[in-house]
């Protein structure tokens, strides 16, 4: 499934005013609730998809790619369709392949909302809160998920909420990007303030060269392929180098982490030439997750 909003918003179009007044009675319930209390009732609501099995079994697909910050989205469409929002029935999951298995990284709640109407209110406040208009593929791609909700979009939009229950996430339980997700693939010891060029040099080794390249490849003319493909595959050679010289532990020195950094500049640099708008999107140098 291509489509995130289009597809899951327009289901939602078919709700009923039964499950919009569900959907505000719950909001009501949120408003007093402490963070970590929220966030341990995420985690116990989401413990039976552990097994991803079970949850392909509830009737959650996948949806779209797996992105180096946020693993792959599961989502139960009926559950969106519900428009309920309900802390231990999530409509969304992520997963990740560690070691070769998927493991579960948290949950996402996805609730449509019709013109004018805001998400429910929350523990870590409104703008925990991001929507979605678009494919899976320009959304995850913004140089930020905004929680302005000031703004009245036209048509129904699709409210997203991420709570990271097993993974923990230097940006905050409630970032939509956990950039310690690139180093969990590696079984390496993210450090407490991970930086972002660093991590996104080091989800090249972890599946994510492919996942770059597919985005320069639909987004970049074909004129640039030779150089951007050379690009990439000189900073995924570096970023190798980089891993392997030295390691002894489950752990990156400072100086590795610089030096990740450094070829993740390098690498948006080559991009900047051609496309200055893509290298703005894929992150600033030097800068921590949002």
């Amino acid at each position: 499934m291509r489509v995130l909003a289009s597809v899951l918003g327009a289901l939602a179009l078919t709700m009923s005013v039964e499950a919009q007044e569900h959907h505000v009675a719950h909001s009501t319930q949120v408003v007093g609730a402490d963070v970590a209390a929220f966030v341990a009732a995420a985690r116990l609501g989401s413990e039976r998809y552990r097994d991803r099995s079970v949850a392909i079994a509830a009737g959650f697909r996948r949806l779209g790619r797996d992105f180096p910050s946020m693993g792959e989205h599961w989502a139960h469409p009926g559950k969106v369709i519900a428009g309920r929002f309900d802390v231990a029935d999530p409509a969304m999951l992520t997963y990740a392949s560690i070691d070769g298995k998927p493991v579960l990284l948290g949950v996402v709640y996805a609730i449509p909302l019709e013109p004018g109407q805001r998400p429910p209110p929350l523990p870590g406040g409104m703008n925990a809160w991001h929507e979605h208009n678009g494919t899976v593929d320009e959304e995850s791609f913004l140089p930020e998920h905004s929680g302005d909700h000031s703004v009245t979009h036209g048509g129904t939009r699709l409210a997203i909420l991420h709570v990271w229950t097993s993974l923990p996430n230097p940006g905050g339980d409630f970032a939509a990007e956990n950039w310690s997700l690139p180093f969990a693939r590696l079984n390496l010891e993210p450090p407490a303030s991970v930086p972002e060029p660093a991590a996104r040099a080091l989800s090249l080794l972890s599946g994510s060269a492919d996942f770059y390249s597919n985005l320069l490849e639909s987004e970049l003319p074909s004129r640039a392929k030779t150089e951007w493909r050379n690009a990439l595959r000189v900073a995924t050679q570096n970023a190798y180098k980089i891993v392997a010289t030295g390691r002894r532990s489950d752990t990156l020195s400072q100086q590795q982490l610089d030096a990740l950094e450094t070829t993740w500049d390098t690498f948006r640099v080559s991009l900047s030439k051609q496309s200055p708008d893509l290298a703005r999107r894929l992150g600033n140098a030097g800068t921590s997750p949002r």
